[in-house]
């Protein structure tokens, strides 16, 4: 690297005089500074080392020495590799201008920054076709396969290839995780067949059309003008002949009353009137009955010994138990009604929870009223706890009413589930209604016109 060069000074300075003389003399220094900062700005100064500077730029790209063309390979061979030998005899490297960004852009080569001529191959490339990749994570689904042949298939098939409905549970398919609704439905399935199948379970029908039969604008006035009635005036008699008040029949209207004892006792003496009646047993020893609401809060109080008569004042009690058809429990359990179903021929048991309990406390406590009331004869494998299902209640009010329509629906045959929440504002106008006329008769008996059997 050369050393900057001295600048030169005019060898003589002429003293002050004259004006003229002195614009001489600036003139004649300024050309001699021009010239000599041109002479030090030149290339080879350009990368001169100042002590406790910056770092110099970069030197200039070096220039390859010209190619010279090999006389072994052919020309078109150059033309394959997208070099013209013969048009770019030098190939000045790009590197320069990267390597340091202080690098101004004047000393870039041109030739580097021009576009270069190249031949283009005259036959086009292939593109290179890359297999697919195989999704090893994919699942075979057969549902999916058979939706997407549906929408492959014409609307015009014939009727035996549509599918209205499946009766059993499709198989899910492998890879894939049930749904808790599905699960559930099939749990459903399996109790409803293993219900069927149950040994000692009595053949219940299903009504066709509304299991409620509606009621008639007569009886709907009735039940008006015995709501506006004082609370103190009676408005109707229970079969034993006790009066209920319109404040006793004010929890049945009222949807969000609970039903009182009066209510629930008064309506189960209907029902088993009605067993009675309509099987010729009102004169003979009792197949049917029904404990009022105090029977279970005193046996579950008191045990045995709190209920010991209770049995005998029926005329049901002792060994004679096991001659009796059915007996009705109502369960009361603080804020809450249930139903038990003692069928004693059967030796049965079964619980009715329209919020879905098995009642497993409950029915303790009722076998231990039938090993105190049978002794001997109490024998525990004899009897059979039903897994019974009963409708579900949609409010925390409803409960009383689910417990008579289920001893109503168990007393004319009907399965329990065959009515609904939906039902309750129907079904609290006809228990008043049906106390008020004194039994399932008339107008209200199970068998209606079409004879058809109706709740």
């Amino acid at each position: 690297m050369q050393s900057p060069r001295e600048p030169k000074i005019p060898p003589e300075v002429p003293k002050a005089g004259s004006r003229s003389k002195l614009v001489k003399v600036q003139r004649a220094h300024e050309t001699c500074c021009a010239k000599t900062n041109q002479d030090f700005n030149t290339e080879d100064n350009f990368n001169l080392v100042i002590p406790g500077a910056f770092p110099s730029s970069p030197p200039l790209s070096p220039r390859l020495a010209p190619l010279e063309r090999d006389e072994s390979v052919p020309v078109s061979a150059f033309q394959q590799m997208d070099i013209d030998i013969a048009e770019s005899p030098e190939l000045p490297t790009e590197l320069g201008s990267h390597l340091h960004p202080r690098r101004p852009a004047k000393f870039v080569s041109a030739s580097a920054s021009a576009p270069r001529r190249t031949r283009r191959p005259s036959t086009p490339r292939t593109p290179i076709r890359r297999p697919a990749a195989q999704d090893d994570m994919a699942i075979d689904d057969p549902w999916n396969r058979q939706a997407s042949l549906f929408e492959r298939l014409p609307f015009g098939r014939p009727v035996s290839a549509v599918q209205l409905f499946s009766p059993k549970p499709r198989p899910i398919p492998a890879n894939r995780i049930a749904s808790i609704y599905a699960t559930e439905w099939e749990k459903r399935a399996r109790e409803s067949a293993a219900l069927e199948g149950e040994p000692g379970r009595t053949v219940r029908i299903v009504p066709q059309g509304p299991a409620v039969r509606e009621l008639s604008w007569d009886w709907m006035n009735q039940i008006k003008r015995a709501m506006k009635a004082p609370q103190s005036m009676p408005v109707a008699k229970s079969i034993s002949g006790d009066a209920l008040y319109q404040r006793d029949i004010a929890t049945c209207i009222n949807h969000q009353a609970w039903l009182n004892d009066e209510i629930i006792n008064s309506y189960l003496g209907i029902l088993i009137h009605y067993l009675r009646e309509s099987t010729g047993n009102l004169n003979d020893k009792p197949l049917f009955h029904a404990f009022n609401t105090f029977f279970f809060s005193t046996l579950r109080d008191k045990g045995y010994q709190g209920v010991r008569r209770w049995a005998n004042r029926a005329k049901i009690g002792g060994e004679g138990l096991l001659d009796v058809d059915t007996v009705f429990i109502p369960v009361h359990g603080g804020a809450h009604w249930t139903l038990m179903v003692v069928r004693p021929m059967e030796r049965t048991i079964e619980y009715l929870d329209s919020m879905g309990s098995r009642g497993a406390n409950q029915v303790k406590k009722v076998k231990e009223w039938l090993r105190g009331e049978l002794g001997m004869k109490y024998d525990e494998d004899e009897w059979t706890v039903l897994k019974s299902n009963s409708s579900m209640q949609d409010n925390g009010s409803d409960c009383g009413v689910f417990l008579l329509t289920n001893a109503k629906a168990i007393a004319l045959g009907v399965e329990p589930t065959a009515f609904g929440a939906s039902d309750t504002i129907l079904l609290r106008r006809k228990i008043v209604a049906e106390i008020m006329n004194g039994g399932l008769n008339g107008e209200f008996s199970p068998i209606n016109k079409e004879g058809l059997l109706q709740l």
